[in-house]
């Protein structure tokens, strides 16, 4: 989808798309709770699900096209950048919750289903890192060693989440409000049409920012892990922020972990469609911020395991160190 429109014109749409996914993932949250609790999904296995694919729908369009193009470094850097600032809006959900509870958004979280997916996504992004230094010819049957392993961790994740889920009674179930007036079939028509809307805007929003980074003469590699990874997050963003509404924190949780650890499953369809090695070409700024997001959900695993019960300044310890250390990496990020 190429449109051939003026700078105010690809910004005007670029504002719309955002506004338009921005209103109807606010009614994301409310959705994947019922569904969780009518189908009796558990929490975190099924907002897991549904939250990582449907949130990450821009992404996965972003990836695909991408490969089909030829634009693999702008995809690669928007999967890995979106991964990095993703992680940091853990910091934002921490501080949007400090009305509603003085414990920190990690202790809040702190669950064993939680820890397993935390760790899950550290071993991914782990073979995220091993798969750049396999040689660029090293393929069989279309695809690398680091891309099968990457999906089979992620399935791994999902099949030992729902065992443990189902044989530990002290995984947190959400309770749903009784006051929604969804039923079980509208509230699958809405989460497909929530996920339609997701997924042609979240294109749209691809393709006039890249407009608009073109006619700014932004770098690609730059563009791809910076702004259009944060615009491709506004799912996120948004949904979070309902959920911090909602007072639902676990979902949290399910969809920046359970989000991330699904992101790099997209490397193996990219070398399927390109037959061209993926993670060896991998260039050294999205590397960087692979190492900033394991660094940031090693930090909120550590704030799960310790479970502080106190706030300074509106946020968690791990909140106040995940950010300095954000903070860094970006101005890291230009040098």
């Amino acid at each position: 989808m190429d449109f051939q429109l003026t700078i105010t014109q690809n910004i005007v749409l670029f504002l719309f798309s955002a506004v338009l996914i921005w209103f109807f993932c606010n009614k994301l949250s409310t959705i994947v709770d019922f569904i969780d609790d009518e189908f009796h999904l558990g929490a975190a296995f099924g907002g897991t699900i549904m939250l990582a694919i449907v949130t990450n729908l821009p992404e996965i369009a972003i990836a695909i096209n991408g490969a089909v193009k030829g634009t693999i470094d702008v995809a690669v850097g928007n999967v890995l950048g979106g991964i990095a600032i993703q992680s940091a809006l853990l910091i934002l959900f921490d501080f949007a919750s400090r009305k509603h509870d003085k414990k920190p958004l990690s202790t809040l979280t702190s669950s064993e289903t939680g820890l397993l997916q935390g760790l899950f996504l550290v071993g991914i992004l782990c073979m995220v890192m091993v798969g750049k230094q396999f040689p660029e010819n090293f393929i069989f049957s279309r695809t690398t060693p680091p891309e099968l392993l990457i999906v089979a961790l992620w399935i791994t994740s999902i099949l030992a989440m729902k065992k443990f889920q189902k044989f530990n009674p002290k995984t947190p179930i959400v309770e749903v409000k009784k006051t929604t007036k969804l039923n079980k079939k509208s509230a699958v028509i809405g989460l497909l049409f929530i996920s339609m809307i997701v997924l042609i805007f979240g294109v749209v929003l691809e393709n006039t920012s890249s407009a608009i980074a073109s006619y700014y003469k932004i770098d690609g590699v730059i563009f791809g892990a910076t702004v259009l990874a944060l615009v491709t997050s506004l799912p996120e963003i948004s949904g979070g922020l309902a959920f911090v509404k909602n007072k639902s924190y676990t979902p949290i949780i399910d969809d920046i972990f359970g989000g991330n650890a699904f992101l790099p499953t997209l490397f193996l369809p990219m070398i399927w469609i390109t037959n061209s090695a993926i993670l060896p070409k991998t260039q050294s700024v999205n590397l960087y911020l692979t190492a900033v997001a394991m660094l940031i959900t090693l930090i909120y695993i550590i704030g799960m395991v310790i479970k502080s019960r106190k706030r300074y300044f509106g946020m968690g310890v791990d909140s106040w160190v995940a950010l300095l250390i954000y903070s860094l990496s970006v101005i890291g990020l230009f040098f």
